[in-house]
């Protein structure tokens, strides 16, 4: 008797008949077991979050508290090393002045630029592309065109000489303030997306009848505008904020040595002196900020849903 081949047209239809119906029994198994529906929907999830988030973390943390690899005792000296130090406290605090001053200037512009674009402009589509149209370049090539225009006998210094404004080419490179601008450059458009998503659905309504009720521009704009928009500017904030603390490659490229941020001192620790467990406490610093700002993020945005759904009632 012959014997059918297993690649035979015959063959592979029973297969994949076989194979429907064993899809359709999961299917018609899960229909009937919504517990189960939703844990295999909420577990793939929380199974990569464990694996790629939440156990790195763990061994981090452990890690910053180890005086070396393991096996190794536990300490605390990694950490106290951050704040008793001359060095690490002035990394610590120039990357806190370095965050806080970009943010602000960040919001202050991007705000500036959403508002414009939603109140005045008629060609926003167009500008919106303007403003992602960083994102589109290499990170490092946008960083190289900023040193080109930083650095002594560039942009900067072509137009001081012109407009009489400096004797001699200097440049700013490797300053305070070419770290500030570049950071401000790279997440100014991260932040415009926000605030003009915010102003762009806010009710014009509201404007218009703050404004027959008789108040001014300014506190329209202080009581109506800039409340309502309060979860747009928050988002922006945590945008710009986190990745700012811990930045690497801005600073690295515009500040050089002379401005170290936190950033820069746990890649050196991590790659050249291999003392990953002080690293590993630099990283949990910066992990702890980043949780801070989320949790000031939520606790805002909160807050703000809250009075509004009260004034609602």
């Amino acid at each position: 008797m012959a014997r059918t081949s297993p690649d035979s047209p015959s063959a592979t239809s029973r297969l994949r008949s076989r194979g429907r119906r064993h899809v359709r029994s999961v299917l018609a198994y899960l229909r009937d077991r919504p517990r189960a529906r939703i844990s295999i929907l909420a577990g793939i999830p929380a199974l990569v979050l464990l694996l790629f988030f939440v156990l790195p973390l763990v061994f981090m943390l452990w890690l910053s508290v180890m005086d070396g690899m393991p096996p190794a005792s536990f300490t605390l000296d990694n950490y106290l090393d951050v704040f008793t130090t001359d060095l690490y406290l002035r990394v610590v605090w120039r990357t806190t002045v370095l965050t806080v001053q970009t943010t602000a200037l960040v919001v202050v512009l991007g705000y500036t630029l959403a508002y414009s674009m939603a109140r005045f402009s008629r060609r926003t589509t167009l500008i919106l592309l303007l403003v992602i149209l960083p994102f589109w370049t290499n990170y490092i090539v946008r960083m190289y065109a900023l040193i080109n225009i930083f650095s002594r006998n560039g942009l900067i210094d072509f137009v001081q000489l012109a407009l009489g404004l400096a004797q001699e080419p200097g440049g700013i490179m490797f300053t305070h303030t070419a770290v500030l601008l570049g950071l401000t450059y790279v997440w100014l458009p991260l932040a415009t997306l926000p605030f003009y998503a915010s102003l762009a659905n806010m009710d014009d309504n509201l404007i218009e009848a703050s404004k027959d009720l008789g108040a001014g521009p300014i506190e329209t704009f202080l009581t109506v505008t800039l409340p309502m928009t309060k979860n747009g500017v928050v988002g922006g904030i945590v945008l710009v904020a986190i990745p700012t603390f811990g930045a690497f490659v801005t600073p690295t490229l515009l500040g050089g040595t002379d401005q170290l941020m936190i950033g820069m001192v746990i890649e050196n620790q991590f790659t050249e002196s291999f003392n990953w467990p002080f690293g590993s406490a630099l990283s949990v610093i910066v992990s702890a900020f980043v949780v801070l700002m989320l949790l000031l993020g939520v606790k805002l945005g909160a807050g703000d849903t809250l009075s509004r759904r009260g004034d609602a009632r």
